[in-house]
């Protein structure tokens, strides 16, 4: 049987089928769409409503554990899985399960015309582009992650093992063009005895000698395939350094939006 004996819709003009699914895949005016972690751990299967129908549809989204801070000496950790969180955006995403013509059609105006946000939920971006299909997964070709600062005091938990894992997928599947990178960083108030600002070249020799600070920097810049490359700095209060540790931490916050960037499209291979 056909595609077009097994699905009326198909009958329709090309054009008329395309608005029925801007209705459907309702984007609320916004290119960036965003994904976070599911807050609420207390159901093991989360379930959606389609529209308006009565049957529910049990989620597939691929679960994984995340680590919350309760307080400022205490941690949690979850099962959990992502969702869309863009508060104006409204997808009834069953139309792309009618047929493969039509899956096809709304995957590109799903995935094709927007770019995901993930803020600092890293946690989510591997397991959001591994379920999709293949076809859909070639669509998406951007995507946004906050980069959150390493000290305890900035209100932070420890992202290292999920910032590698997700440096590698993008190493492996090279299917992200485009990487808009909001890095958190720390400046004081004061004036501060010791390294100012860090160099293109600073930045290159402390990768070069695997300085601790600087592994995620140096995980990135391995990251290749990435064609367009946005780093933008989301500098907050930092008490006046005294350590060697967050000397080094408010200098690489000054140099965010030249030295760090000129390493990553050096490095990367990319442009602004």
């Amino acid at each position: 049987m056909s595609q077009r004996q097994k699905s009326p819709l198909l009958w329709i003009p090309t054009e008329i089928r395309l608005h029925i699914y801007g209705y459907l895949l309702d984007d609320g005016g916004n290119q960036w769409l965003s994904i976070r972690n599911r807050p609420d751990s207390r159901y093991k299967q989360w379930e959606v409503e389609v529209g308006n129908q009565k049957t529910v549809i049990p989620r597939r989204s691929t679960k994984y554990h995340v680590i919350e801070r309760t307080s400022m000496f205490s941690r949690r950790c979850f099962e959990t899985t992502y969702h869309l969180a863009s508060a104006d955006a409204e997808f009834h995403t069953a139309i792309l399960s009618v047929c493969r013509l039509i899956h096809n059609e709304t995957c590109h105006m799903l995935y094709g015309k927007h770019m995901f946000e993930f803020g600092n939920h890293i946690e989510a971006v591997v397991p959001f582009l591994q379920d999709r299909s293949p076809h859909a997964r070639s669509l998406v070709t951007g995507i946004s992650v906050y980069k959150r600062g390493p000290l305890p005091s900035l209100d932070c938990t420890s992202d290292r093992h999920e910032w590698s894992y997700l440096c590698r997928y993008l190493t492996q599947s090279r299917s992200v063009k485009k990487l808009r990178l909001v890095v958190e960083g720390g400046r004081p108030g004061q004036p501060w005895e010791g390294v100012q600002e860090l160099s293109e070249a600073d930045i290159r020799l402390l990768s070069l000698i695997q300085h601790e600070s600087l592994q995620w920097i140096t995980e990135l810049s391995q990251v290749k395939g990435i064609e367009e490359l946005d780093v933008v700095s989301d500098v907050k209060y930092l008490p006046v350094p005294k350590c060697p540790g967050m000397i080094l931490y408010a200098a690489i916050s000054a140099s965010i939006e030249k030295g760090l960037t000129d390493f990553f499209r050096t490095e990367m291979d990319t442009f602004g």
